[in-house]
């Protein structure tokens, strides 16, 4: 693995343990955790939901509003998922869960389940009652996350990222021939 798609999966792993909001979701089982970090522990939620499966079953899908991350138990699986949710990262329709970011490709790595941050999810998908125990035992386990595709790069040699979807400034209106102009 290089270097930089460590980097990128350590950050999604810490967005993800420290999130307000996440979704695991496991086969046809999605349990969605709200208001986590509120110190008061009547207004953190608690949601099961049945749903249509989005990957394997033997993958655990992780995400809040800015990361997606896969865990698996075999390489194949986790590829699979991967092929599932696609390159946008969004693995439901009508919903901002998952990669907020540049265009990205897909890393997928065999990862041991003792990585400090990996672990923090597994106990807690563990917890809810999505993934075995046997998870935290295992020698690795194959994940997936995104690492935004570099375009090219710029004068200062910082990275150009391509970012889809809509012009971040509205196109201005063409100015009507003829028409008089307000100074």
């Amino acid at each position: 693995m290089r270097e930089v798609d460590f980097l990128y999966l350590r950050s999604a792993l810490k967005s993800l343990n420290s999130s307000t909001d996440l979704v695991l979701v496991r086969g046809c089982v999605k349990v969605t955790l709200s208001h986590q970090c509120s110190p008061y522990v009547s207004r953190r939620g608690l949601a099961y939901d049945q749903i249509t499966p989005i990957a394997p079953t033997d993958v655990l899908v992780v995400a809040n509003f800015r990361n997606i991350l896969l865990v698996g138990l075999s390489e194949d699986a986790t590829e699979r998922a991967t092929e599932a949710i696609g390159r946008d990262g969004r693995p439901f329709e009508d919903s901002q869960l998952g990669w907020d970011g540049p265009w990205a490709d897909w890393v997928c790595e065999p990862v041991p389940p003792t990585l400090h941050l990996l672990q923090g999810l597994l106990r807690s998908a563990n917890d809810y009652g999505l993934v075995e125990l046997d998870w935290l035992g295992r020698a690795l386990l194959h994940v997936a996350w995104l690492v935004p595709v570099v375009t090219g790069w710029d004068e200062g040699g910082r990275p150009v990222f391509s970012w889809l979807g809509p012009p971040s400034e509205p196109e201005s209106e063409p100015v009507g021939q003829g028409l008089p102009v307000e100074v």
